[in-house]
């Protein structure tokens, strides 16, 4: 017999320990020991991006919304443009060349599934560039379900 909370319990620790899996990147990201993230937010001139935790279900046909964010450090003001690296076949992203602009929290993109769309889980890997510094990494899942 399986106790509730400890699958509760679980599913939690699973989802919370996806939290900031992405690499930083700006101007302030360091390699070189001693390199001391902060114990809260961001180091000083660097930025993370964000994606959701959980899998995002989408259907062959169907349009979906998905917001990739930005955590900036103290000092990082700049445009991040984002490239997404290209995914399942049959599914495209718009817009193409999005950017999170310097007072922006997120951008949105929009998957939409062709009726062939390739199913199954994927992994899909978004890179943010700014003017100054290094890239920042994230991944996250989308599953593409048939109809």
């Amino acid at each position: 017999m399986k106790n509730p909370l400890i699958d509760f319990l679980s599913v939690a620790l699973v989802a919370l320990a996806g939290c900031s899996q992405g690499t930083p990147g700006g101007q302030g990201v360091t390699t070189t020991p001693p390199h001391k993230p902060p114990l809260y937010g961001e180091a000083d001139n660097t930025f993370n991006l964000s994606a959701p935790r959980m899998s995002t279900t989408l259907h062959q046909g169907e349009t979906k919304v998905v917001e990739i964010g930005i955590e900036r450090g103290k000092n990082f003001d700049q445009d991040v443009a984002l490239k997404v690296a290209e995914g399942p076949k049959g599914v495209t992203v718009d817009p193409a060349s999005p950017v999170i602009k310097s007072g922006d929290k997120e951008v949105k993109l929009t998957f939409k599934a062709a009726d062939d769309a390739t199913l199954g889980d994927f992994t899909v890997k978004v890179a943010g560039h700014p003017a100054k510094g290094a890239d920042a990494t994230i991944d996250f899942k989308i599953d593409v379900a048939k109809k």
